[in-house]
């Protein structure tokens, strides 16, 4: 167990190292996700006078959608950065090395939950420039900076699965065509009870939804966890699915 973690660690100092001396990675990412965050928080911000809507800062309102938005995008790069790897012809030499070839897969789950970490807790940074206050005070920031960075390590294998399926580059770059369904057929904009016809039904059935309302919980109603305990439930089956799912196909790509 300690050979493991020794080497899980050297293989994730070292995709560390190659993720930030490329800081075209990282920098368009945060840039996206703020700026879209001033846009909507600007263009929306009126709709928190309706009646029947939660809380009176829309700002503190989305900021769980900008979180959710980061993680669900960043899941891309986990897929990218190891098919990279595999093209180049690095990963077969890994494979080659006398280590655990397991401890190649969690190096790169790692630096996507770093990854995650840092964008999250960019836009939470922010979020508290802007105005955004959490009933939940201090903790509840921190609580759903975890979730989130937990939430990316769960797309961070869905990107991985379409790489190892896959091996296209084109493929892998393109899935996030795919992952924006998962982010706006959610309260994302709006509450649930001001969403009408098949968007209210979309939302109800998108597990991704249950996610993005336990961590709005936590900011404004705080620690209700009626509220926020199914969307923790469904967080965990997800990574725990996406993981299995992920940790099979890299041991049958990589046997």
């Amino acid at each position: 167990m300690a050979s493991l973690i020794l080497q899980t660690w050297y293989i994730y100092l070292r995709n560390l190292r190659a993720w930030v001396t490329q800081p075209s990675q990282l920098l368009p990412a945060i840039f996206i996700n703020v700026f879209l965050f001033v846009v909507f928080a600007a263009a929306f911000d009126n709709v928190s006078m309706l009646p029947g809507f939660p809380t009176e800062s829309y700002v503190t309102f989305i900021l769980p959608m900008i979180i959710v938005q980061a993680m669900v995008l960043s899941g891309i790069d986990a897929g990218f950065n190891l098919l990279t790897d595999d093209l180049s012809g690095y990963l077969n030499k890994l494979l080659l090395a006398p280590i655990y070839r397991i401890s190649i897969l969690l190096g790169v789950l790692l630096v996507s939950a770093t990854r995650g970490a840092i964008q999250g807790l960019t836009i939470i940074i922010i979020g508290v420039f802007m105005g955004v206050t959490a009933v939940s005070g201090w903790p509840g920031l921190i609580a759903i900076l975890v979730l989130g960075t937990i939430f990316g390590i769960t797309w961070s294998c869905l990107g991985l699965i379409i790489a190892i399926r896959t091996r296209s580059v084109q493929a892998t770059q393109s899935s996030f065509t795919f992952f924006f369904p998962a982010v706006f057929l959610t309260t994302a904009f709006m509450p649930k009870e001001l969403l009408a016809g098949w968007f209210q039904v979309a939302v109800s059935i998108n597990p991704v939804n249950y996610v993005l309302e336990a961590i709005r919980a936590i900011i404004i109603v705080g620690w209700v966890w009626q509220d926020i305990l199914p969307g923790v439930a469904i967080l965990i089956a997800m990574t725990a699915a996406t993981l299995t799912a992920t940790t099979i196909l890299y041991r049958r790509a990589t046997a």
